[in-house]
């Protein structure tokens, strides 16, 4: 485990820049990040400094998204015009250094926790690990008087949607777990998947479907079983795992916790144990 004055800085520096952006905009970033540098390592082209320090720390989600969840959370509470659980939204309207300095503490924060978690060598996704462990602690300690939404069983009575979910998530994974067969790069998916969310940005295209938890679960479990029918399943699990959580823990519930990064953290545990 190497970590230094410098990274630690670094991570600090991104928790910062993420509350300047915005949780999913950051993310959209690095969606895009990704498919650059994977362009550039196809073209035989290697970044080591991009790749160490911009990818796999700088822009990562458990440092620079993860920063923006306690930084929403405290915005919140000091009564700036801001829900908890807004992560999508630039605080720079907030002029406030407190909520800069717990960007800079988080993202250190998350930085320590995913390198732990590799250091450990867990058996699971170190990334979504880190987000979720960060997102915990800010629940904890931005306490909310509602914790479960009882208006989130409105899921089960629509079977068309789920229909609709489940014919997503299985051509989804099915693209996937090709994507991935033919290049042997786990994170095909993903990166697109991310970088697909800047739909989501704009109105005509708002309802564009997240889909990240569903291609890293996909691409992980064809990794393990080389067979498309079970990423397949384990795609179409991620997107009831992710609803399932995002409509009853996360909706008005005080401080965002990732779905995507609970559905990925859930997997990746079932995939590294049982194959």
């Amino acid at each position: 485990m190497n970590i230094t004055l410098t990274s630690i800085l670094l991570a600090a520096g991104a928790g910062v820049i993420g509350t300047l952006t915005g949780g999913m905009e950051a993310f959209i970033i690095y969606g895009f990040i990704l498919i650059f540098q994977t362009a550039m390592t196809s073209c035989g082209i290697e970044l080591p400094f991009f790749s160490q320090y911009v990818s796999g720390l700088f822009f990562m989600p458990c440092v620079m998204f993860s920063a923006t969840v306690p930084a929403t959370g405290l915005a919140a509470m000091r009564k700036h015009d801001i829900n908890a659980w807004e992560i999508g939204r630039s605080l720079a309207f907030t002029n406030d250094p407190l909520i800069l300095l717990i960007g800079a503490v988080t993202g250190v924060a998350g930085y320590l926790i995913f390198m732990g978690a590799e250091y450990l060598h867990l058996p699971l996704d170190t990334g979504s690990f880190s987000v979720v462990a960060v997102a915990l602690i800010a629940r904890l300690a931005f306490k909310h008087k509602k914790h479960f939404n009882k208006a989130a069983v409105y899921v089960f009575r629509s079977g068309k949607r789920w229909v609709f979910q489940m014919i997503i998530a299985a051509v989804v994974s099915a693209v996937t777990a090709y994507f991935y067969q033919q290049t042997g790069i786990l994170t095909i998916g993903f990166m697109m998947s991310a970088a697909l969310l800047l739909l989501q940005l704009f109105q005509r295209t708002q309802f564009f479907p997240t889909t990240h938890h569903i291609t890293m679960v996909s691409a992980l479990a064809m990794a393990a079983t080389g067979n498309i029918f079970i990423a397949m399943g384990f795609g179409m699990l991620a997107e009831i795992i992710f609803t399932l959580f995002a409509g009853f823990f996360n909706m008005g519930c005080g401080t965002h916790i990732d779905p995507p990064a609970v559905t990925i953290l859930f997997c990746s545990f079932i995939i590294a144990v049982f194959f």
